[in-house]
């Protein structure tokens, strides 16, 4: 069973046009580099936006539903560096709310220094510029360190996040080289969990040898399972969609478990439209329900796992947000663990 049902509190620190359009309004494009360089008063539009996306009262609400731990991503940018601006203070406040609540938190470093994926969620649209150099990947590694030293004393703190989703046009040998380099850094300086993602790679063969071969002390696997992006899912009906997550990804799960804890960082209900061509509400309810509930059965069976994400600002694209899965009943309201 897993040992911790979590959510991720997406689009908080690391902007996406998709998760708050309103942000992003008569901007030429989606992430938070284009936000900081051309909205007018951005560092005052971010400050309320910190203040408001997420609250106090949310993490309390969490809580309270049993969810024990969260995914928070982070920035490299933290500390304020051109054009971007600092939101360490906020982090420390956030902190905090995980620490009163006893909600245990995986800091995740959601951007690198040059972008390692060319996302959105990478903080640069269109650039993978964080391999190239020795300077960005030494500046990465700086600053989980900070992050490790400021956070990872907290009786809360479940871990951190090398990277998160690195390229999978990016060598694997050049990130599985770049994890062990951060590792040996990080590891002296908290005894929490160090999480490997799978670069989209979850299943090459050389990730057994990595992991079993290192003397690698309390460190996970994170895999990032969805069902609607990539070519395979573009024409795949609901009943091949739930076959999958109760076979083959349960089977992968099991069999990456046998030499890693394996952590789903990142899911949700979040499926091509076309699927629900002519379904009334209830239908669609229906719908979603099954799978949530499907995956929900698999992913027991990793180490734990969080849900992407707490939080979407949109009327549409309810199946990203929890909040609202919730409050509809379609997700479980609670998730509490059995004594």
């Amino acid at each position: 069973m897993a040992q911790f049902r979590g959510v991720n509190l997406g689009g908080w620190f690391v902007l996406e046009k998709w998760m708050r359009p309103s942000l992003f309004e008569g901007l030429s494009g989606p992430d938070e580099t284009i936000f900081c360089l051309e909205k007018k008063d951005s560092k005052t539009i971010l400050k309320d936006h910190w203040e408001t996306f997420i609250t106090e009262k949310d993490i309390q609400y969490l809580a309270s539903t049993g969810i024990n731990s969260v995914r928070l991503p982070l920035p490299w940018w933290f500390l304020g560096e051109k054009p971007y601006h600092r939101s360490l203070e906020k982090i420390d406040q956030v902190i905090a709310w995980f620490e009163k609540y006893k909600l245990s938190f995986l800091l995740d470093l959601h951007t690198a220094p040059g972008c390692q994926n060319g996302f959105d969620n990478g903080g640069v649209t269109g650039q993978i510029d964080w391999p190239k150099s020795k300077k960005t990947l030494d500046l990465t590694i700086e600053k989980l360190a900070l992050l490790s030293r400021r956070y990872g004393k907290s009786a809360v703190f479940f871990g951190i996040e090398i990277v998160n989703e690195p390229h999978w046009s990016i060598d694997l040998k050049l990130i599985q080289d770049f994890y062990l380099e951060a590792y040996k850094v990080l590891r002296p300086l908290s005894d929490g969990c160090i999480v490997f993602h799978d670069a989209f790679r979850p299943d090459d063969p050389s990730w057994e040898p990595f992991f079993l071969n290192n003397n690698l002390v309390n460190v996970a696997f994170d895999v990032h399972l969805y069902s609607c992006f990539g070519g395979e899912f573009e024409k795949m009906e609901l009943p091949e969609i739930i076959d999958r997550t109760l076979t083959a990804r349960k089977k992968q799960i099991l069999d990456l478990s046998k030499f890693v804890k394996v952590i789903v960082g990142e899911w949700s209900l979040g499926l091509h439209e076309w699927l629900f061509d002519g379904l009334d509400k209830f239908q669609r309810d229906t719908f979603l329900r099954t799978y949530a509930n499907a995956q929900l059965k698999t992913f027991e069976f990793a180490h734990g796992w969080y849900f992407w994400s707490y939080r979407i600002d949109q009327t549409s694209r309810i199946g990203w947000d929890f909040s609202r899965l919730v409050k509809e009943e379609i997700m479980p309201t609670s998730y509490e663990f059995k004594e």
